[in-house]
């Protein structure tokens, strides 16, 4: 029985002392995975420090590029506003020398539309007779234009043209009008203009027929044919008769 009790003091004795030396063992054990827990912990921080900073020098690389091209298209747009600008001045040196031309243009343009305004009036006067008097009106209104400082030089040169055109016009188709009588003012008769070929007149009861004379400037009387195809021919003019080729008497001159 005692032995029995030894043997158990014995084992007993024995298994602290395991456990005792187990112990130290064990602590150096965890502190080895408390460091290397420590250890993997830092070094997956450091780790995401590491890519933390790729994405920082990665992000601030495309701002740099951006920046870079953000530069590039200001200096294009320079140089394309450098472009623009040299273009404008040259238009602007262009229109300064055509300013001087225009002036230089209107200071002769004033003295040619009033020759231009004297010759149609000469014209006039040395033309046949027909509708005279406001011809000559419209020639005074034109002068009357060309000597207004407010009327643009423009203006003046329209209206210029304008009375050409008419007195071109003159030259075409068939024209009755009534008037005073050439040598009777109190007596109205029909007048017919064949373009600028004829001027004939027939008074109102049809006695008295006569055709104008370029050559001396008088008016003959129109007989037989003549003064039949002459009657014709105003009622066509004044649409009494339908249209119809019509004889204009001229006077022949001597060869």
């Amino acid at each position: 029985m005692l032995k029995i009790s030894i043997a158990k003091g014995a084992l007993l004795a024995s298994g602290l002392a395991g456990l005792m030396l187990a112990t130290p063992a064990q602590a150096q054990l965890d502190q080895a995975l408390q460091t290397a827990k420590r250890s993997t912990a830092q070094s997956a921080a450091s780790q995401q420090r590491v890519a933390d900073l790729d994405d920082s020098a990665e992000a601030k690389q495309r701002e740099y590029r951006a920046v870079l091209q953000q530069i590039d298209n200001i200096r294009l747009f320079v140089d394309q506003q450098d472009i623009y600008l040299q273009s404008q001045q040259s238009e602007i040196d262009s229109l300064r020398d055509q300013l001087g031309t225009v002036e230089a243009i209107k200071q002769g343009m004033s003295p040619m539309m009033l020759r231009m305004a004297v010759r149609i009036e000469d014209a006039i006067n040395a033309d046949m007779p027909f509708l005279k008097e406001q011809r000559l009106a419209r020639v005074q209104r034109l002068k009357n234009t060309l000597g207004d400082p407010a009327v643009s030089p423009a203006e003046q040169y329209r209206q210029v043209l304008n009375l050409y055109k008419q007195e071109v016009s003159f030259g075409q188709g068939l024209e009755s009008y009534e008037g005073a009588h050439p040598s009777k003012p109190n007596s109205i008769v029909n007048y017919l203009r064949y373009g600028r070929v004829s001027l004939v007149y027939m008074t109102k009861d049809e006695s008295e027929i006569a055709r104008y004379n370029m050559a001396d400037g008088s008016w003959e009387a129109a007989t037989g044919v003549d003064a039949l195809q002459i009657r014709r021919a105003i009622r066509i003019a004044k649409g009494e008769a339908a249209p119809d080729v019509v004889l204009a008497p001229v006077t022949v001159g001597a060869n």
